[in-house]
């Protein structure tokens, strides 16, 4: 193997950076070079039309923050299951043929799973770094600890300007069909309850539960806030 191309895909988040720095870096100590196709899965199928492709020389890596969120290769949603062209494997292979490159080393969620697993029954050579703010991949993956930290600093936030106006405040988070960004997040911020979807509840239960707290608050306040 001489060649390798690093794609990342799907929502930016924290660690990515460190992700394609790391790859990188690992690929040039063992005298293999690292390349970046850009923009997702979209840059991975319109390869084919691309006159070069940038190499990730250790100066530029170097130059990367890896405390930095977002991706320096660039993002797109493009999912390569919803490209309508049936010949879009063999366009891929030729672009990947195009420029020598002799495997992928790919960050992403749930959907670059499947798509490892397709590019590699079609012996194109992968490797899936997970990638998920929702944390539904595996137990830890680039992305959930910064998510769950972001979250925490800002339930912690929120809940003064809750107290100041006299209100009760409610976060959105990330996870889709999994509850752990909410439940982790929630417990680092302090928050007085976390709904996730795994365990589901009456709408009485979780309005009970705030109205007993901000009952309380106010109660225990000695400026009835």
């Amino acid at each position: 193997m001489k060649k390798i191309a690093l794609i990342t895909s799907g929502g930016d988040c924290g660690g990515l950076n460190a992700v394609v720095k790391g790859a990188a870096q690992m690929a040039t100590r063992k005298d293999i070079t690292p390349y970046v196709i850009p923009n997702g899965y979209a840059g991975l199928y319109n390869l084919i039309n691309m006159d070069e492709l940038v190499e990730l020389s250790p100066s530029r890596v170097d130059s990367f923050s890896i405390g930095l969120a977002g991706s320096e290769a660039g993002h797109s949603r493009v999912k390569i299951s919803k490209i309508k062209d049936r010949n879009k494997y063999k366009r891929i292979k030729d672009g990947l043929a195009k420029f020598g490159i002799d495997g992928l080393v790919i960050s992403g969620g749930d959907d670059t799973g499947s798509v490892v697993a397709d590019l590699a029954a079609r012996r194109i050579q992968c490797v899936h770094a997970p990638k998920t703010m929702d944390l539904d991949l595996m137990p830890y993956s680039v992305g959930g600890d910064s998510t769950i930290n972001r979250i925490g600093f800002f339930v912690s936030e929120l809940k003064t300007t809750g107290r100041t106006h006299n209100r009760i405040m409610v976060v959105e988070v990330f996870g889709r069909y999994a509850g752990h960004t909410a439940f982790r997040g929630g417990a680092a911020g302090a928050a007085a309850a976390m709904l996730i979807p795994e365990i589901p509840v009456a709408f009485d239960d979780p309005y009970r539960h705030a109205k007993n707290v901000y009952t309380k608050r106010v109660i225990e306040s000695d400026v009835n806030a």
